[in-house]
């Protein structure tokens, strides 16, 4: 619960200075990429959050870091001042609320789509144009890829999930032959 009301007050403050001086989406893309990196490597997630390495040299990771990603100035430093503070262990958290904030914003809904193979682009370009049409907001696309399901996709927007996935239309069949 901490953890998220501190992530939030510091999103927060992030974007209203990304919305002060219009640059919501490069800001976002920016953190977005990020996060993608944060998420790949828990290396990098525990020498960021690990309070053995002195300011200075996490100082360093988070300029290499900001710079490998392309990230403006002003996150940049926002990040030095977490690193400063001892409050890089929040920067996943912060980085969603961030792209919460923005997608709000900037009119954007995510969709979370896993399919029983990996889809081609083409693919989720359809799926997020499909899910869009019962939207009013731009669509966008996050994949993942469950082999169980079969074949198929499921969706989901929010709280709404589209499930045409082999895996549950075989369970439904064995559900209407039991009755």
């Amino acid at each position: 619960m901490i953890v998220g009301s501190i992530a939030r007050r510091y999103a927060k403050a992030l974007f209203s200075l990304a919305d002060e001086q219009g640059q919501v989406e490069q800001w976002s893309a920016g953190l977005d990429a990020l996060g993608k990196a944060l998420s790949a490597s828990a290396e990098l997630r525990e020498t960021l959050a690990s309070p053995l390495f002195e300011k200075e040299q996490r100082r360093g990771v988070v300029a290499a870091l900001s710079k490998g990603v392309g990230l403006p100035a002003t996150p940049s430093n926002f990040l030095l001042l977490l690193a400063d503070r001892s409050r890089l262990a929040y920067l996943p958290a912060i980085i969603q609320e961030f792209r919460d904030l923005a997608d709000g914003r900037l009119g954007r809904i995510r969709a979370k789509v896993t399919s029983a193979v990996p889809l081609s682009p083409d693919e989720a370009k359809r799926i997020a144009e499909r899910l869009a049409q019962g939207q009013k907001a731009q669509v966008i696309v996050e994949t993942s890829v469950d082999p169980a399901l079969l074949g198929g996709v499921v969706a989901q927007v929010g709280s709404l999930v589209y499930d045409g996935s082999v895996r549950s239309q075989l369970e439904e069949l064995r559900r209407a032959m039991k009755h």
